[in-house]
């Protein structure tokens, strides 16, 4: 039953934030199935994979394909090249990593873009092929995701509003997350996956089946607020774990 919970609260995470998935699953797996801080990095990501693609699915008419898709390729290349350094960082540097990239966000999440910033063209696709590279980094040294990182960068820098913000997350997140898990694997990485898996998976589904119905009715008054207080939530709580 906890594997159902821990599913739940994952999936509602990344379907309403486009964020975070591995910042609630890393302390959830640490406290409640008692595993060491790279091993709940390792697993993270797997449900990060599932919850984002899951949810993507719901809200991938809002998607900007042209940007996610560059930033995919360049993160499988940041996390090729990161992946054997992997096994000889400390533990805690992956914590102050997640923490400074969990605060660079939150920030970013609740200070308003300013009015001369929001006028300025976005990124172009070398800028976007070097925020990728970080994400592929980022992903393989912490187990995030990514999406704590594309959030704020999509709402600030590309101007995207929320609901294309949080598909173009998902479907980045998705897609680095799977390259980064295939490239540790591919270089040797151990990936004991836990036999209640499973449970975990039908409780991420059921959370995105369950968003999909209610996000439509939810205006952007009640939603963009709902996404900002559980991000925080969400990061307050990250923190307070790992440390």
């Amino acid at each position: 039953m906890i594997y159902i919970i821990c599913g739940l609260i994952i999936g509602i995470v990344m379907g309403l934030t486009g964020a975070g998935g591995a910042l609630i699953a890393i302390p959830l797996f640490i406290q409640f199935l008692d595993m060491s801080l790279k091993e709940a990095s390792v697993f993270s990501l797997i449900a990060v994979v599932i919850a984002s693609l899951s949810n993507f699915i719901a809200q991938k008419k809002f998607t900007d394909y042209k940007t996610g898709l560059i930033i995919i390729a360049s993160s499988t290349v940041g996390s090729f090249v990161s992946s054997p350094f992997k096994a000889s960082l400390p533990d805690i540097v992956v914590a102050v990593l997640l923490s400074m990239v969990a605060l660079y966000a939150l920030y970013s999440v609740w200070v308003s873009v300013k009015k001369s910033q929001s006028q300025l063209p976005p990124p172009g696709h070398v800028v976007t092929l070097i925020i990728g590279l970080l994400l592929g980094v980022l992903t393989t040294f912490t187990g995030l995701g990514g999406g704590v990182l594309m959030m704020p960068v999509f709402l600030s820098y590309y101007h995207f509003d929320q609901n294309r913000a949080v598909a173009t997350s998902l479907l980045a997140v998705s897609l680095s997350a799977l390259s980064s898990i295939l490239i540790q694997v591919y270089q040797g990485a151990s990936m004991n996956l836990d036999k209640n898996l499973g449970l975990l998976i039908i409780g991420i589904l059921f959370a995105a089946m369950g968003l999909k119905w209610l996000t439509p009715k939810m205006g952007p008054g009640i939603l963009v607020p709902v996404r900002k207080v559980l991000f925080t939530v969400v990061v307050i709580i990250a923190l307070i774990k790992i440390f």
